[in-house]
């Protein structure tokens, strides 16, 4: 018996290994016909130190699957005999063709890809054309072989230098840009069909796959600004015409079943930011022959993500965060009149469409449950579970439900949160609690599986989250909560929400409180800490502690001038205000510092001075970097440097706060 055993249900508390038993699935797409579904299964290796994706094919009538190969991004063709995907095989990077009916794999095409960041929602997924004849995909020119140079030396003349770093990745974006390649699917040399100085990118084809869509930034200075719009080009012609003038940033075109129209996501701010904008994305469609655009979602007021096109082209689904789920909506462009498809206290990661329509798979997660594909099916009045993947984990681990709550802020504005009791909760006892807080500042908390939380709890800890104002899922009003006001109403929002979780549950041990988060998280626990000392320990993950060097340094500087309404050189009064680092004299609580050296999106640097300062003032501190990797505690990880993370988190807060 394992010794972390739950003593009531007689299961295995949730330990740091079993984070990296976890499966994770991604790239669903089921086939024309509905009758099987291709997914990406990855798997972690903490003793070899690797993640591997795995194309799995799987059939929706008996569940029966197997694994096809190693690789990423599977599309289906037109016919439904043949699945493409991205691999790294036998010394070839690209485009490979699978066949169902020999059960052999081809290689089609290289794909080099830029290093360049463009933005968060950029696509350069590949797809085939709908007469089955040619796939289009992304790429750069072939690199060629560099010029013999000092590689002590780097010269920089562009504004977006830097990449989104991280493990076996440059800290230096290049100097390709991407455009769009066709390659017949029988094979043959690659045809780019956008040349020139611009990056294209998010393609889709028309129904006559005669054109392609896609989306482009072409003003004078594309590294300064988010003015993306919307493209087309002919394939024989070569002929690229421009299809919308936004004064905002248009993202993933999809060409309708009938070729009359183009939906695609859009904000309007024509100040914006690569990464995380206040904005909430909205779903628009638009003549494909040149028009007007037409907002469909105005009236649900939600971040729209995921556009898909009925086959029948009445309908364009959808899905939207709303208060920590993520629901599946369908949009008529006719009536404008919206409709929930699946809904509950879940979250709809992806889905895919059948040919006809008539069915849908789609991957879920909820606070127990890891992510699983699941089938639903018009004629039928419930979904069926296909995949299984972590049900024998599920079957022998002890995991925490939540407990979901509302109170009013301090100017009324209602706000929501979830508390996590600890394994084996006993009334008479106290727990201390962790305050967990999100990134973003615009990502939403709320009712998925969140492995971190799950190890909090089985370690003996209460987990408080909440989504404060900033957070999307709640309209556009509170999504830009934070603008002009980074810890400002989020933080009584956070402090308040902390003090309702107090008073109404007696578990919660008062004296023993921390607090921890990545990115905007590690922001807000910077900020926290600088004004109130009622935690006994933080923990901040890739957190930013200096708006001004921040603004000056970070991958992401346009977040600076989204956030705070124009040029960041004439705001350093205001963001030196919410700077944490100008309040660090108040700091008392014992924190740990944690950060990749190849984080560009917020710079080491970010963490060296909020821990020097704290060294210099004599508060307890330590600062582990950890080399070579990039941003917080996302997946992508070595599962070594994953697991040495939350080791140290849960030894800092057993140090400063159980002892």
């Amino acid at each position: 018996m394992r010794e972390t055993e739950n003593k009531e249900t007689g299961n295995l508390i949730f330990h740091i290994n079993d984070i990296f038993e976890i499966r994770t699935l991604s790239g669903i797409k089921i086939s024309p016909d509905g009758s099987k579904i291709v997914y990406v299964k990855t798997v972690s290796d903490l003793n070899h130190n690797t993640r591997q994706d795995y194309i799995v094919l799987t059939s929706t009538s008996d569940n029966k699957s197997e694994i096809l190969t190693q690789g990423s991004s599977p599309v289906w063709s037109p016919d439904g005999l043949s699945i493409a995907y991205h691999a790294s095989q036998n010394g070839s990077s690209g485009i490979w063709i699978y066949s169902l009916q020999d059960h052999t794999t081809r290689f089609l095409t290289e794909v080099y890809e830029s290093s360049y960041f463009i933005n968060h929602l950029t696509q350069t997924d590949f797809c085939w054309s709908p007469d089955g004849q040619y796939i289009a995909y992304v790429s750069t020119v072939p690199p060629t072989v560099p010029e013999a140079q000092d590689n002590q030396i780097m010269v920089v003349n562009r504004l977006l230098y830097k990449t989104k770093g991280g493990w076996g990745r440059p800290f230096f974006a290049d100097a390709y840009t991407s455009h769009i390649w066709i390659i017949p699917v029988k094979g043959g040399e690659p045809q780019i069909i956008t040349p020139g100085d611009y990056n294209e990118h998010s393609i889709s084809w028309s129904p006559d796959s005669t054109q392609i869509v896609f989306i482009s930034n072409h003003t004078a200075d594309p590294d300064n600004n988010q003015n993306c719009d919307l493209w087309t080009v002919s394939i024989q012609t070569k002929k690229i015409e421009k299809l919308t003038n936004h004064a905002g940033t248009a993202f993933q075109p999809a060409w309708s079943p009938d070729g009359k129209y183009i939906a695609y996501l859009a904000t309007t701010s024509a100040i914006s930011t690569n990464d995380s904008p206040a904005d909430d994305t909205q779903l628009y469609i638009v003549p494909a022959t040149s028009g007007s655009p037409q907002c469909l979602t105005q009236t649900l007021d939600r971040r729209i993500e995921n556009i898909q096109w009925h086959p029948l082209g009445d309908w364009v689904y959808f899905t939207a965060g709303n208060q920590g789920s993520t629901s599946l909506y369908r949009a008529s462009i006719s009536t404008g009149e919206i409709e929930k498809i699946l809904a509950g206290n879940s979250q709809v990661q992806e889905y895919s469409l059948t040919a006809d329509g008539d069915a849908l798979a789609y991957i879920l997660t909820d606070i127990t449950h890891p992510s699983e594909i699941f089938l639903k099916k018009t004629s039928e009045p419930s979904p069926i579970q296909i995949t299984d993947e972590n049900k024998d984990l599920l079957d022998k681990w002890a995991l925490q439900e939540v407990k979901e709550f509302w109170f009013n802020s301090f100017d009324g504005t209602p706000v929501q949160g979830w508390l996590m009791p600890p394994c084996s909760l006993q009334d008479s006892k106290k727990y201390p609690l962790i305050l967990v807080i999100h990134g973003g500042p615009h990502n939403m908390f709320g009712y998925s599986f969140d492995p971190f939380m799950q190890l909090l709890a089985a370690h003996g800890y209460g987990v408080l989250f909440m989504n404060p104002r900033g957070s999307s899922g709640y309209g556009q009003a509170f999504s830009r909560g934070t603008v002009l006001n980074w810890g400002g109403g989020d933080y009584k929002d956070l402090m308040l929400g902390l003090d309702y979780a107090v008073a109404t549950n007696s578990w919660i041990d008062e004296g023993n409180l921390g607090v921890t988060g990545q990115s905007y998280g590690g922001y807000m626990t910077n900020w926290i800490i600088t004004q109130t000392n009622r935690f006994k320990a933080a923990v901040v993950d890739g957190g930013i502690s200096n708006l001004i060097s921040f603004a000056g340094t970070s991958l992401y500087h346009s977040l600076m001038e989204s956030e705070f309404n124009g040029s960041v050189y004439n705001n350093f009064p205001l963001l030196w205000q919410w700077s944490p680092l100008r309040h660090v004299k108040n700091v008392k609580t014992p924190t740990l510092f944690l950060h990749g050296t190849k984080d560009n999106e917020v710079p080491v640097t970010q963490a060296e001075e909020m821990y020097v300062a704290l060294k210099k003032l004599g508060v307890t501190a330590s600062f582990v970097q950890y080399l070579e990797e990039g941003h917080g505690w996302r997946p992508d990880l070595q599962p070594k440097s994953r697991y040495d993370l939350y080791s140290r988190v849960l030894n800092w807060f057993d140090e400063f706060i159980k002892s």
